[in-house]
């Protein structure tokens, strides 16, 4: 039943490619959780929720976390667009009624990764940047690792991936917190 609220909740809340995008990586979280020993009713759940502030304008995400006591970092401030995780974790919350704390981290931590993350939000990131309807060149590249088994090597590169796209984009920057979870990964890596 909850899946069934969460799917008509994300539908309002989303244009329709946006929500086509959400359905995937639903889809493509749950398999994934599936694979990598991870409860996947959880991973399909955020999946299917993890953009519905995702299209609210700048101004509103900077003015909905402020209200909402999210402590900006300086690269929030400088893009909005970087809280849409954050602030789809309280509306998630708040007006959804999810208290499953391991669903909103993996909202909330879904656009920049964070530190110290769980394998679950780690699958909902690679699962929002990697699924099927996602044609950029490197995606790729991230689900063949992933079908292989090599998921921290998937997680490295999809993470590269987002510090690459942000670096050669106009009106994106690249966020420090990304930059730190890289690293951290890729330490494990040598």
């Amino acid at each position: 039943m909850i899946y069934k609220r969460a799917f008509e909740f994300a539908k309002s809340m989303l244009s329709q490619d946006r929500f086509e995008h959400s359905v995937s990586t639903a889809e493509y979280g749950y398999e994934l959780a599936r694979r990598y020993g991870v409860d996947p009713d959880r991973a399909y759940l955020a999946g299917l929720l993890h953009d519905v502030a995702r299209e609210m304008p700048p101004g509103s995400l900077y003015l909905q976390a402020r209200k909402q006591g999210i402590i900006l970092r300086r690269e929030e401030r400088d893009c909005p667009l970087l809280l849409h995780g954050k602030v789809a974790a309280v509306i998630v919350e708040k007006e959804f009624g999810i208290k499953d704390k391991g669903v909103l981290n993996a909202i909330a931590s879904h656009v920049t990764g964070r530190r110290h993350w769980t394998k679950l939000e780690q699958i909902v990131y690679l699962a929002d940047k990697v699924e099927p309807t996602r044609t950029y060149p490197g995606a790729g590249i991230v689900r063949e690792l992933l079908g292989q088994g090599e998921f921290e090597r998937a997680l490295l590169e999809g993470l590269r991936n987002a510090i690459t796209y942000a670096a050669q984009s106009k009106g994106w920057i690249v966020d420090t917190e990304t930059v730190v979870v890289f690293n951290e990964i890729a330490k494990t890596q040598t």
